[in-house]
């Protein structure tokens, strides 16, 4: 099984961030019409706070168990700014920035980390850098990022409350991955809500 921990994005923000996609692959196909772009849909867009990778079914069984109890508290997260990887030149990944409610994301990772350190998942090489993935390019063809994404770096996309991480199972398939929610463990309630 391919695993991943995410937050899901719904209502309202998720509406205007597609309809943001939309702009962006309208724009993308004017500035560079040979690009190939792979652009988030509804049911894929999330926010990644850990990929775990593949793991056998027992240890996805662990992990089940050591996220199944409530962790962290709930907040809001907004969600502004478009920017690209890398920042300049041809664009690999396209992305929305997550501003108010970060430091409490990046608190919330670090909980999840260490319920995944029990569970015999290894920690994360890289550093966390959360963001919104909007695309992946797999061929610019020309695309710059400046010009794709320069109008955008102050675009309030809205807030979202984060109430819940989700356990994902990303199953490939020659027409891309499926992301099949398997537990939703809830945030607990903060003094203020």
């Amino acid at each position: 099984m391919r695993l991943f921990v995410a937050l899901e994005i719904s209502g309202t923000v998720a509406t205007t961030i597609l309809d943001l996609i939309s702009r962006l692959r309208a724009t993308a196909a004017r500035l560079a019409p040979q690009s190939r772009i792979t652009w988030v849909t509804a049911e894929r867009l999330h926010i990644t706070i850990r990929f775990i990778g593949h793991v056998e079914e027992s240890k996805a069984d662990a992990v089940r168990t050591m996220l199944s109890e409530p962790l962290g508290e709930r907040f809001d997260l907004t969600i502004a700014g478009v920017g690209t990887f890398p920042r300049t030149g041809g664009p690999r990944v396209i992305w929305a920035g997550l501003t108010a409610g970060r430091p409490r994301l990046m608190a919330l990772e670090t909980l999840v980390n260490d319920r995944l350190a029990v569970a015999g998942v290894p920690p994360e090489e890289r550093p966390f850098n959360p963001h919104l993935t909007l695309a992946r390019v797999r061929d610019a063809a020309g695309l710059r990022s400046p010009a794709l994404v320069g109008p955008l770096n102050d675009l309030a996309l809205g807030t979202t409350p984060v109430d819940a991480i989700t356990l994902f199972e990303s199953r490939l398939s020659p027409k891309g991955p499926t992301y099949v929610a398997l537990q939703r463990t809830a945030l607990r309630a903060g003094p203020s809500t």
